[in-house]
Formats: structure tokens, sequence, C-alpha cells
């Protein structure tokens, strides 16, 4: 095959792998650039939930939980915050404790400063202002499809990634000079006519960012494939260590002997682990898996539920006796546990921080905008094509 008919080839190969998936992308990059900001977003549209107007000292979050699960005696805490702010509720995440106790909602706002609830809300999609984040959150990722709509997102990501590395082999010039015309390809000439500003701008932000797209859609079909393939390779190349998360749980939240020792104890518990261990991070998050019968303290650089670098590390103790039971730290485990915790920080930016979250604002940006450029340079070609008469 000739140079120019095998560029041909793989000319057609990208337009049109880029037209199946481009609207897939279009919805993915736009939602993402949505989600960058989700937490701000959700606390803006439900001010009356995250924010207090009440003053005065601060009491522990354990403390406020504790006189909620005093207070509401047919509902489980399992998730909330560690980290005090004035001014801001505590968000904890709700069970009911037996079937016959059911709840209107799993997720409850209290003020820190007096433990009163402020507000609660059901999680879900939903088109108000309550679920609106949540919605885009699902949407972003399958479709509100379920299963299958995640693996459509899923094979659409896969084609954005082969795309990219076609469109990067389909700017490589073809003679001498090579870096003189190449070098063509990376710039864009605004005073151009609208057509080739479109060509200018999809050829040269492909290749400007091209390092940053291919790892946003290797993650992106990394996590939507996770149990399917992912996580599956990365477990046999090089396994984690034993977890009790290995086994399916219980299932049964009252089927416990004893009363658990409490949050306050449990967080206890995590100071002295994280303490043995050197681990000079902060308590930010703390969970309780009745099914499993464990408390889990997560630890972050800053208090806040962050996943910089390769993430938190999780203590979990036995929520009967508070003995340790493992330590979800990917830090001094496995490889393959790496590869697997690294794909989250990634995939939001968080890996490095706010910097890496606004890149990948830009990054979704400059997604949408190839998929707008594309549509409109395939359009313009396909007007141009002469229409072959039937007789």
């Amino acid at each position: 095959m000739s140079i120019a008919r095998r560029r041909q080839f793989w000319t057609a190969v990208h337009r049109y792998m880029g037209l199946t998936t481009l609207a897939f992308l279009f919805i993915a990059a736009v939602t993402g650039c949505f989600l960058c900001f989700d937490q701000k977003i959700d606390a803006a549209l439900n001010s009356d939930l995250f924010y207090v107007q009440s003053t005065g000292p601060v009491l522990p979050s354990t403390k406020v939980i504790a006189h909620l699960e005093q207070a509401r005696p047919d509902l489980i805490v399992t998730k909330f915050s560690l980290r005090d702010q004035p001014g801001r509720s505590i968000q904890a995440s709700v069970m009911p404790r037996s079937p016959k106790d059911a709840l209107d909602f799993d997720q409850i706002f209290l003020d820190p400063h007096s433990g009163q609830v402020i507000g609660t809300r059901q999680s879900g999609p939903g088109l108000d202002r309550r679920h609106i984040v949540e919605t885009v959150f699902i949407f972003h990722y399958t479709l509100l499809a379920g299963k299958w709509g995640r693996w459509i997102m899923g094979i659409a990501a896969l084609g954005w990634l082969i795309g990219n590395g076609i469109g990067c082999y389909l700017t490589l010039p073809v003679g001498t000079p090579f870096w003189r015309k190449w070098k063509r390809m990376w710039s864009v000439n605004f005073h151009a006519r609208l057509r080739w500003l479109m060509v200018d701008l999809h050829r040269a932000s492909g290749l400007w960012l091209l390092i940053g797209l291919t790892v946003l859609a290797f993650t992106s079909v990394a996590m939507n494939f996770f149990d399917e393939v992912y996580q599956p390779v990365a477990s046999a190349m090089s396994p984690a260590r034993p977890s009790p998360f290995d086994n399916p749980a219980a299932g049964n939240p009252q089927a416990a002997g004893s009363q658990p020792i409490g949050f306050a104890a449990a967080l206890s518990q995590g100071d002295r682990i994280a303490q043995s261990r050197n681990l000079h991070w902060q308590p930010a998050v703390e969970t309780y898996l009745p099914d499993r019968n464990l408390y889990g303290v997560m630890f972050t650089p800053t208090g806040y539920e962050t996943y910089r670098d390769l993430g938190p590390v999780t203590y979990y103790v036995d929520a009967r006796t508070g003995g340790f039971v493992y330590a979800d730290d990917p830090y001094h485990d496995s490889a393959g546990r790496k590869a697997t915790r690294i794909l989250y920080p990634l995939h939001s930016g968080e890996v490095i921080g706010p910097a890496g979250t606004a890149i990948i604002f830009l990054l979704g940006l400059a997604t949408a905008e190839m998929c707008v450029s594309g549509l409109y340079i395939w359009w313009k070609k396909r007007k141009k094509r002469p229409v072959r008469s039937s007789g």
C-alpha cells in the first residue's frame, strides 16, 4: 500500500470513528467540566443544607453524630466528615436500623454548633436543585442507562483513545524538511477563514494536549470497564494484599451480638494506628460498615477528603473490639493496587491538587471543541463532494 493510500485509509478510520463517538464524547466533555466544580455547585444550589447561620463553638463531629444517634435510634450513621468548619453543616450518610424503619432520606445535615438537624435528602437522580449534581454525575458515567450506558461510554472512550493516536499519526508530514513541516501543524492561524481555522484548532489542540487527552481517554476506558477488565488484569499481574473486602459482606447489620464501640473510640484507635505507622496525616472521614462489622478512619494530608497522589489511607478496626483489621494503604501495597487507586486521581486531576482539576477542566473544554470542529470539518467536506447521478 502506498503512503498516500495508507494515509487515506487512516484518515477515513479517524473520521468515522470520531463521528461514531462524537455525541458521547461531547456529553462526557461538557458534564466533566461541570463535575470539576460539583461540590461547590451543590453547596451553592443547596445553601440551606450546607451552610448554617448559628454561631458559637464548633462541636467535635463525633459528638454531633453521637447526639444524632441518641435522638434517632431508628437510623445508623454510615459516613461523615471529621473536619470541623465554622459556618458549614456536617453531612452524614445514614441507613435504617432495620427494614421496618424505612427512611425517606439517606443524607442528613447537622448544625456543627448545636447538633440540630437542619435538613435531609435522598440521593439519586432528579432534575430539582437537590439532585441535579448527582444526575449530571450519573449521566457522565452511564448516560442514566445503568450498565449498558456505562459500556457505551467505555466503548466511546476506547474509540477516543484510538482516535487520538491515529490523529497524531496523521499530523506527521511526508517528506522533508520534517520538523519545519510538522511545526506548522502545531500552530493556529486565527485570521484564516472559518473552515481552515477549524482545521487548525482541531489539529493543534490535539497535538498540544495529546498527553493529557490520552490519559483522560485511558482512565475513562479503565473506569468504565473496571470490574470486567481493568481490575482483574491489574490483580492478576500484581495481586494486592488480602483484604476483608475480598469476601462478600454478611448483609445483616442487626446480626451483631454486642454494641459497637462508637465513632469516638474508633477514631482514637485510628489515630493510634496512624501514629504507630508514622503517618502524619489528619483524620478526614469516618465510616461504619455494619454488614462487615467495621469502622473505617480515613486520613489525608489536609484533613479533607481529597485524592492527591494515590488518595487517602484508611484504617479499619473491629466495630465490637476496636482491634486493628486492615489498612487500605496503596502507598505500601502492590503495583496492581497502585494501578487501580491512581485511576480516579488521574481522571479527576486531583492527583496534583487544584491545578490538576483546572487542567482537567481545560481538557474537557478542548474535547468539546474538537468534537465541534471535527463535525464542522466533516460537514464542509461532505458538502463539497460531488453528487453522483443515478442515471
